[in-house]
């Protein structure tokens, strides 16, 4: 795992351009989700962005039903 030594972001153009500089992702650089499931290519992140949109449906509509 690599460390940066950064200053706080304040917008949108500061992140960008502090990516710009940085190194390219290493084979640890992944989202890990708290249930141990690792985010680590497009396609599991397409399926775990229809997972959280169909929980959210689903909550929207439970409120609707009770509301």
């Amino acid at each position: 795992m690599r460390f940066m030594a950064t200053q706080p972001v304040k917008t949108v153009e500061q992140l960008a351009e502090s990516l710009r500089h940085g190194r390219p992702p290493t084979e640890d650089d992944v989202t890990i989700l708290w249930d141990g499931r690792r985010i680590d290519s497009k396609e599991a992140a397409v399926q775990w962005l229809a997972e959280l949109d169909a929980e959210r449906a689903e909550a929207a509509a439970a409120q609707r039903d009770c509301g």
